[in-house]
């Protein structure tokens, strides 16, 4: 949402600037024709693509994909949660667990996947322990270059 309102915000406006030089007004310099733009523009703009820049280099990980195997909410949901999360950590200890709460719900996800065909590939094996569950998009920690 704050990359769309971004591209909005400043992009947008730049289709409509343009600039001409005019010989006559001083601003041409040199004999090879080439002339000097000068731009004005509002200093705000400047300050929302540096607090853009700020926001992103902020933000850890990459967008990417896990599998929830567990959502539960009520009594007793966090403790279900952690039980589900060692369960399968004892199962498949080489992949990655989450436990994350979303109120209401004590949810966990696995893996860190960086396309939706790892993850589809890391389901199937996972399917028969867990049949229900499924792909999500998330943002995850970086995973390790092969």
């Amino acid at each position: 949402m704050k990359l769309c309102l971004f591209f909005i915000m400043v992009l947008v406006p730049g289709i409509y600037l343009s600039g001409q030089v005019s010989l006559n007004d001083g601003a041409a310099t040199g004999d090879s024709g080439r002339g000097m733009l000068i731009l004005n523009q509002d200093e705000r703009i400047d300050e929302l693509v540096s607090r853009h820049i700020r926001i992103n280099s902020e933000i850890q990980g990459m967008q990417g994909y896990r599998i929830r195997i567990f959502s539960q909410s009520g009594r007793g949901a966090r403790q279900n949660a952690t039980t589900a999360r060692a369960e399968f950590f004892n199962k498949y200890p080489d992949v990655e667990t989450y436990l994350d709460y979303d109120p209401p719900n004590f949810r966990v996800y696995v893996g860190d996947f960086r396309t939706r065909s790892e993850a589809l590939k890391l389901q199937r094996k996972i399917r028969r322990d867990y049949p229900y569950s499924f792909i999500v998009s998330s943002r995850i920690n970086l995973p390790p270059l092969d």
